[in-house]
């Protein structure tokens, strides 16, 4: 028989994380170990699922010790508390949570090697995404002479601006092309000063857009993702928690080694 995948999940009222959870429920191969929420949720101590009870993070400890993978889809000052120590209990991690400090990722990643489990870390779990980010960089690489924009679009009630994924895309998009300046205003660009120009916009019921557009002296190449469902991102978490199950190798991973 195969043993089930205890999994606990930071996050689990949020939107992301209330879908990773049914979707653990509706699963014959993982369990829901725990629903980790903030102290100050007004859901502390329900039941939020089954048998399920939402926790404080200071109860996290306790539930890692029947756990195997902790999924983080909280926010960048809870994650940034306390996933560098998750490695210490045993269990591997699963990071969705964007904008944590550098400081408490180069210690998490310190942890996951000295105490032999592994990590994955992604600013977004959906595969078309994961393939938008590897086609912008091969076209930033190759489209040398031309400038860059990336437009970002959300739902109005997302907090962080510009969007998490919007900063992987640049950060992938400038390594690429060696362009390391950004802007977040329209600006003349010429040969000595070349930006890549961000933009954000927030708009209802967005789940979320993202476009690069290259333009050069003769032609413009766009290539966008529109997310039509969350379902996408959540189906892509439930891949990389099976997928980083047993591993226990030491390292920290991506989401192009779950969809190899």
């Amino acid at each position: 028989m195969i043993p089930l995948i205890r999994t606990v999940v930071g996050g689990a009222t949020g939107k992301l994380g209330s879908m990773v959870c049914e979707s653990i429920l509706s699963s014959d191969d993982i369990e829901l170990a725990g629903a980790i929420v903030s102290p100050n949720s007004r859901s502390l101590g329900k039941e939020l699922f089954p048998g399920v009870f939402a926790s404080s993070p200071s109860d996290l400890p306790k539930l890692l010790k029947n756990a195997d993978i902790y999924v983080d889809l909280t926010s960048p000052e809870a994650a940034s508390a306390l996933v560098d120590n998750i490695p210490e209990h045993g269990v591997s991690l699963i990071l969705g949570t964007t904008s944590v400090s550098a400081e408490t990722l180069e210690r998490m990643k310190d942890n996951v090697a000295k105490n032999k489990t592994s990590a994955l870390i992604s600013s977004n779990f959906a595969e078309g995404v994961n393939a938008f980010w590897k086609a912008a960089e091969q076209l930033a690489g190759m489209l040398k002479g031309y400038d860059i924009k990336i437009l970002e679009t959300h739902h109005s009630q997302k907090k962080d601006l510009p969007s998490g994924t919007a900063m992987e895309t640049l950060r992938r998009v400038q390594n690429a092309s060696g362009i390391t300046e950004t802007t977040y205003e329209r600006s003349g660009k010429g040969p000595e000063q070349k930006k890549i120009e961000m933009r954000s916009m927030r708009a209802e019921n967005v789940v979320g857009d993202h476009t690069v557009i290259f333009t050069g002296n003769t032609d413009v190449l766009e290539i966008t993702h529109k997310a039509v469902s969350r379902e996408a991102f959540a189906i892509g978490c439930i891949d990389s928690i099976r997928w980083i199950f047993g591993k226990k190798d030491g390292k920290v991973h991506s989401m192009y080694e779950v969809f190899e």
